[in-house]
């Protein structure tokens, strides 16, 4: 059981409706989301594969988990350490890399139907940045705005506050001829 509750909420959703939520199998699922309105969770890896030999599917998002793979060989085998440094070897040079392009990479589908469901460029967030720039250009004026006002308010009270002491040395509360 997940302890991620989004995870439990799609779950519980699935298996409450399993006669249509859930499918025996990938190529069950694949054929379902290819004739229905049906969306499939799958491993990355197979995905992968699968949506770079058939045009009409695509991977939206990445990846929910990691997931590592590795050979298994016996306690004390003579062969552990030779594997483990071929591996490595192979992961720093790029091989192993190229290999996956290599096998991975189908008939390749056209580059124009994968970009539908890539990230989100610049010309689709533009408008975002305009709107925040004209909004700190607002505030800029906005805060100049009120430093005048303040500067203005803060003048007059010490005008007053300097002719007080003068007029009660002179005793002129009333008259404004201590100006």
């Amino acid at each position: 059981k997940s302890k991620i509750s989004t995870y439990e909420k799609m779950w519980a959703f699935m298996s409450s409706r399993q006669q249509t939520a859930l499918v025996k199998n990938s190529d069950e699922g694949i054929h379902r989301v290819l004739t229905t309105d049906y969306a499939l969770l799958m491993e990355s890896t197979s995905i992968e594969y699968v949506t770079q030999r058939n045009c009409n599917l695509t991977q939206i998002g990445g990846l929910i988990d990691s997931k590592g793979y590795g050979v298994g060989t016996p306690i004390g085998s003579p062969y552990r350490d030779k594997i483990t440094i071929a591996i490595l070897q192979l992961q720093e040079e790029g091989k192993l890399h190229m290999m996956k392009e290599k096998w991975w990479r189908g008939n390749g589908c056209p580059e124009e139907d994968n970009k539908e469901a890539s990230a989100l460029g610049v010309e689709n967030i533009g408008g975002i940045f305009i709107v925040l720039a004209a909004g700190l250009v607002l505030s800029v004026f906005v805060a100049i705005g009120e430093f005048i006002y303040k500067s203005r308010k803060n003048s007059d009270i010490e005008q007053v506050s300097h002719l007080f002491p003068r007029r009660v040395r002179l005793g002129t509360f009333g008259n404004d001829s201590a100006k």
